[in-house]
């Protein structure tokens, strides 16, 4: 007897199967690498695709939520925490061009920015980020939080929609003092600042918001500019 149409069986391996699918279908396409305008793409330091079950060594999180889902990067606020889910890759830099696929789940906020090497310079805290929301982004110089006169400084700002799910991929540039940030269909962020050229000790992400709401990143990678 055949089963019902509304009943056809199925097998662990051809769900399974359906399930890859389905993750292949919401992970983020790998966009062509980036040719940068700033000089000239060098040796590769870091390409990462998330495609095991486990978040991969030298991905460090200081707070929130971070693992692998649907083969890329989430990181989620914790409310418990009191403070945006952070979270780092550990990689020697100074001038780079680095290309990353980013996501925002609900109005999510994403940072990727820097610190100072430790010894390369007085001021405390962080250097800089590009900062994304649903309805912009910025260029941002932080805080010394060593000086109690200093604040932020935004040294670009465009308005740009960034809808929920949506994949997009950015490309930043470091070179010198110089930094630039571009998006596909969006104006270019650009900055030069007197200590942007310091060494930096690798790659600082933030993603706040509720926590149902998330970040993802994907296809990471980061060369040397020459």
């Amino acid at each position: 007897m055949l089963p019902h149409p509304r009943f056809i069986p199925v097998t662990l391996s051809a769900l399974s199967s359906l399930l890859a699918l389905f993750a292949a279908a919401t992970a983020a396409f790998a966009a062509p690498d980036a040719e940068p305008t700033l000089g000239k793409r060098g040796k590769l330091l870091l390409e990462e695709k998330f495609e095991g079950s486990a978040v991969p060594a030298g991905w460090t999180k200081n707070t929130g939520k971070l693992e692998i889902h649907g083969g890329s990067l989430r990181s989620i606020e914790v409310a418990a925490d009191n403070h945006a889910a952070a979270f780092r890759k550990a990689l020697p830099l100074k001038d780079c061009l680095i290309q990353v696929d980013v996501k925002l789940d609900g109005p999510a906020g994403f940072n990727i920015g820097f610190d100072p090497s430790p010894g390369e310079l007085r001021k405390k805290g962080h250097l800089f980020s590009v900062v994304i929301n649903p309805t912009g982004w910025q260029l941002v110089e932080h805080v010394d939080k060593g000086d109690a006169t200093s604040k932020n400084t935004i040294h670009a700002r465009g308005t740009a929609t960034f809808s929920r799910s949506e994949w997009f991929t950015l490309v930043l540039e470091l070179k010198g003092n110089d930094v630039v940030a571009r998006i596909a269909g969006k104006e270019p962020l650009r900055a030069t600042a007197k200590d942007f050229h310091v060494k930096k000790p690798g790659l600082v992400f933030r993603v706040s918001g509720k926590t149902e709401h998330a970040g993802f990143i994907d296809n990471v990678k980061v060369w040397e500019l020459l």
